[in-house]
């Protein structure tokens, strides 16, 4: 993993943007140097009794003060777009390989909940503090460049005096690069852990209450805040520690040009105006120093952010973190939704599973299960509490991410190479056991995207939610609350249903739809799938799922019996 190169490309996703930036950044320091030359140029016409002279120098020095104070608020404003992009960039391809189903820009789901707010929050902050570090040291070396040349017109002693800083610093961070990324890995680490427990205390907390469980619940919240007040402490004293010597360096640095030039000053040779320019630059010059050891440092600290990053997209190749992308945040007059691309309908006939084996690292899983479904029929998998079924469905469909999986599933006797891809609306699709709503309006939890009144309204009813749909206020338009609070869990269930039925799926994979509903309800939601001649697989457990079913696959301990 080149970071560097990384960094690079993450940058150059609005090149405009980025060398707008960077030119006004420039700028800012160059001017310096003119203004530094200048002050010499001046005090040498006052020795030498040059006034009219002195006054072109000053309104030119006045002129560039007031360009260099246009040019830093320029370049912060530019430099902002330049900044937002680059991190946008990032989150929007690891959310787009996080939303992928299948094909080759899919990857690896995200752990948790606090693990997604550290990659997409902290990891891409660091990859945007190196790239403006970058920016930093480019500029500072453009004014040490310019101010050299003009010390060592002066004494060129006292300017190659300038880069043993530089190198003091090169040193001090390769000799910390191992401590610098695992310290940031582990900071990551226990904040992951603490944001993942805030998020799930608060989904849970009537859970918490009722059970009495408020103490424990803040003591295991406490060692994990524990934890991550170490690591963060630790991470920070090393960052401050790194950027103390940059500074320590620049300032040895700067003693060593006086010290170099002490002679010189004491004897008479400098002369007024060459004192004045050394002194215009001394404060400049320790700049270059401090930025190239906070930039080294960053650049370990974004070698851990690449690293977790990649972990979320595809083929876990930090590469695809900084593909190309279209991103329409500069469009501020309307609201852009972008385009659903779904696979070509391809209408279904027979799906045979053969041989299917995933296996989680635990050793639990399905092992060696074979069937077969046609067209219009009601398949039913049934088994006891950890038996794989969940776990049979999820691989049928290329869902089972962190699972050794084998065997082959084929669609109207073609097998299907990427099934994650292949198994999306309209050709299947699938309701988790676990159904997660969003805080939104019906219509669009179970829309998701442009979809007709007609699709929608049917959708409602086969799921057998219409009639509680139209006793409310809003119909469609009800708003339903974070997570589907303002339903009932049955609700809940039939909604996400609806919107595995509103693409009219060739397939319909069920996970343990029952657990939610009564029977009354499952009898007149198999009832309308049926007359619809969908075809359905569905865990289930209740009698009227098997008296439907045309045929039951039952598991135990993971394989069919």
């Amino acid at each position: 993993m080149n970071v560097w190169r990384l960094a690079w490309r993450a940058s150059q996703h609005r090149p405009r943007t980025f060398w707008l930036g960077w030119t006004l950044f420039v700028m800012f320091f160059t001017f310096p140097v003119a203004i530094g030359w200048l002050l010499g140029t001046g005090f040498d016409a006052v020795s030498d009794g040059r006034h009219s002279r002195v006054y072109v120098i000053a309104a030119c020095i006045a002129v560039l003060e007031v360009a260099r104070m246009a040019t830093i608020h320029a370049g912060a404003l530019v430099w902002t777009q330049a900044w937002v992009h680059i991190q946008t960039l990032l989150r929007a391809n690891m959310l787009a390989a996080q939303m992928a189903s299948g094909g080759p820009e899919a990857g690896q789901p995200v752990g948790s909940a606090g693990e997604a707010i550290t990659h997409f929050r902290d990891d891409a902050e660091d990859v945007a503090m190196l790239v403006d570090g970058i920016l930093d040291v480019s500029a500072g070396v453009v004014f040490t460049v310019g101010a050299s040349f003009v010390l060592g017109s002066i004494d060129a002693r006292a300017a190659g005096v300038l880069l043993i800083p530089l190198a003091g610093v090169a040193l001090a961070t390769r000799t910390l690069d191992t401590r610098i990324k695992r310290f940031r890995a582990a900071d990551r680490a226990a904040a992951s852990a603490v944001s993942g427990m805030v998020g799930d205390v608060m989904a849970a907390a009537t859970t918490v209450k009722v059970n009495d469980a408020v103490d424990s619940t803040i003591a295991r919240l406490q060692r994990l805040v524990d934890a991550r007040r170490h690591t963060a402490v630790r991470d920070r004293v090393l960052d401050e520690s790194v950027w103390a010597f940059s500074q320590g360096a620049a300032d040895v640095g700067l003693g060593l040009v006086l010290l170099v030039s002490a002679g010189a000053m004491a004897s008479g040779e400098f002369a007024v105006g060459d004192l004045a320019v050394f002194t215009a630059y001394l404060g400049w010059l320790s700049f270059l120093p401090r930025m190239i050891g906070r930039m080294l440092a960053r650049r370990k600290q974004a070698s851990v952010a690449f690293g977790r990053m990649g972990g979320l997209v595809a083929d876990a190749n930090p590469r695809h973190v900084v593909d190309d992308r279209d991103l329409p945040i500069a469009r501020r007059d309307v609201r852009v939704r972008p385009a659903t691309v779904r696979p070509a309908r391809v209408p279904l006939d027979e799906l045979e599973v053969r041989h299917l084996r995933a296996t989680y690292p635990g050793g639990a899983g399905v092992q060696d299960v074979s069937f077969r479904v046609r067209r219009g029929s009601f398949t039913v998998i049934t088994g006891e509490i950890g038996s794989g079924k969940s776990t049979l469905l999820r691989a049928v469909l290329g869902l089972a991410a962190r699972a050794e999986v084998s065997g082959e599933v084929w669609w109207n006797g073609r097998r299907l190479d990427d099934r994650a891809a292949f198994l999306v609306p309209p050709n299947a699709a699938f309701l988790p056991q676990v159904p997660q709503l969003i805080s939104d309006s019906l219509a669009d939890n179970v829309a998701l995207g442009p979809v007709d009144d007609l699709a929608l309204a049917t959708a409602f009813e086969l799921a057998a939610v219409a009639s509680d749909i139209a006793a409310m206020p809003d119909g469609t338009g009800t708003l339903i609350g974070p997570r589907g609070l303002r339903l009932s869990g049955g609700q809940r269930q039939r909604v996400a249903t609806a919107r595995a039925l509103v693409h009219a799926p060739e397939l319909v994979v069920l996970d343990d739809l029952s657990s939610a509903l009564d029977v009354e309800t499952e009898l007149q939601l198999w009832t309308n799938l049926a007359a619809a001649g969908m075809t359905v697989i569905a865990v289930s457990h209740r009698a009227v799922a098997f008296e439907r079913a045309d045929q039951v696959v039952r598991l135990r301990a993971g394989r069919a019996v």
